[in-house]
């Protein structure tokens, strides 16, 4: 179990560190970006054994101690980084540790967690009931004599506490964490096949306009309300043997869209409905692609992870963000080139700012193909709002009714009760 606090940050995407908060595997790579690294853990022996390796640091402290009980002063630090924590706490402990991180950070300070979700990182275990969700492990590192302390939460409820929770500090000041992204450990796809190893970033950013949510409130919403919820989101999805849009979606892609070896940018907010999104597993198969899939529903998010792990395409990964621009700003920090973008309901989620930005993560000429709900197909006006937004050799097809025949057959054979959606749709293609 690992928790470090850095003042300033360490990757590149965040300021220079001026003090950390570590514990023993990421406190030398720490220090070599900031000016001063607090290591703790709870066991002596790791403690003693980090401090031989890093002897020869001089901008390293050390501290025994338990991260629940664990002091620091108000705004001191830039970056808490934690590292396995919250699996070994309990649902109280973790909002009052995330409750304590607000107030140490500084105001623009960074949160760093990454935590085992649903299972642990050596193997799969059925921990998905809502009972007790990560109640039952079969597959882990403890012994199989012992109590396994572990708590394997949901991914999608870490997101919702993280962005549910309200500090107000000694000044009486509101703050919240923005949550900038969560993602898979590249490290347990490849070597573990395991994408439900999540690891998230977030921001401490003034909330003046919110109201404070009670400690008692937001216990129940974590303990209760957010696995429940996610439970049946599951019921709903994880049964999804293809996708809807499957059908639509192969009538215009070809390998002139999905060059073999490239790399797909998808972007599926399924705000009109969960089963709106696209198939990011069989096109990474269909084309020998790399996928890059971003999820804004924290619970649609889990649930590709749960695909992602049964599917095992290490050349398909997901991110949730919450909103398009966001993930944009990812992936400009990381000087992204994606050669497609394919996506569901793009024109109504976001305005021509955002839009006109997606290009920036392109490759030039890259082809864009979106599936796009509407009330009503008003083709000039969208083929002028995707001109100004800077593509080039836009097409637009009414596929109204392969999408409602495509929705009632899917229904159908799944079995689900479930009309489809009411409105028409529009398939858009383009370049940049």
């Amino acid at each position: 179990m690992q928790h470090c606090f850095l003042t300033k940050a360490v990757p590149a995407a965040l300021p220079t560190p001026n003090l950390i908060l570590d514990e023993k595997r990421f406190t030398t790579i720490l220090a070599e970006t900031a000016r001063w690294v607090h290591s703790t853990d709870f066991i002596e022996s790791f403690i003693t054994k980090n401090q031989e390796r890093n002897a020869h640091l001089r901008n390293v402290s050390y501290q025994i101690s338990d991260a629940v009980h664990l002091q620091m002063e108000e705004k001191s630090v830039d970056l808490v980084f934690t590292n396995w924590l919250m699996m070994y706490l309990s649902d109280r402990e973790v909002i009052d540790f995330l409750l304590n991180a607000m107030r140490w950070l500084r105001p623009d300070g960074y949160l760093h967690l990454r935590e085992s979700c649903s299972e642990p990182s050596t193997g799969q275990i059925q921990c998905d009931s809502i009972a007790i969700p990560g109640s039952t492990k079969t597959a882990s590192l403890h012994s199989t004599v012992d109590a396994n302390p572990t708590h394997y939460r949901f991914s999608s409820c870490y997101i919702k506490l993280l962005r549910a929770l309200r500090y107000r500090d000694s000044c009486g000041k509101m703050w919240r964490f923005d949550v900038r992204w969560s993602c898979s450990v590249p490290t347990y796809i490849k070597r573990s096949k395991n994408w439900r190893q999540v690891h998230w970033l977030t921001k401490k950013l003034p909330a003046d306009d919110d109201t404070e949510t009670s400690v008692s409130r937001l216990f129940k919403l974590f303990s209760h309300v957010w696995p429940t919820e996610q439970a049946e989101w599951d019921s709903k999805l994880d049964t999804e043997n293809y996708v809807w849009t499957d059908e639509i979606f192969t009538s215009a892609i070809d390998d002139q869209v999905v060059p073999k070896n490239g790399i797909a940018f998808l972007f599926t907010p399924r705000q009109r409905s969960p089963y709106l999104h696209v198939n990011s597993h069989l096109l990474a198969e269909k084309y020998s692609c790399s996928v890059w899939n971003v999820e804004t529903n924290e619970y649609c998010y889990r649930t590709s992870l749960t695909k992602a792990n049964r599917e095992k395409n290490h050349r398909v990964r997901f991110g949730w963000n919450e909103s398009l621009s966001s993930s944009i700003d990812y992936w400009s920090r990381r000087i992204a080139s994606f050669d497609c973008f394919i996506g569901t309901e793009l024109l109504s989620t976001n305005d021509n700012e955002t839009i006109t930005r997606i290009p920036s993560i392109m490759r030039p000429g890259a082809k864009f193909v979106l599936l796009e709900p509407t009330d009503k197909i008003d083709e000039p006006s969208i083929r002028e709002r995707m001109i100004t937004c800077g593509f080039k050799n836009v097409s637009i097809v009414d596929v109204t009714s392969d999408s409602n025949s495509a929705q009632v057959d899917f229904f159908s054979s799944h079995k689900l009760k479930i009309e489809p959606l009411q409105c028409m749709f529009m398939l858009i293609e383009a370049s940049c």
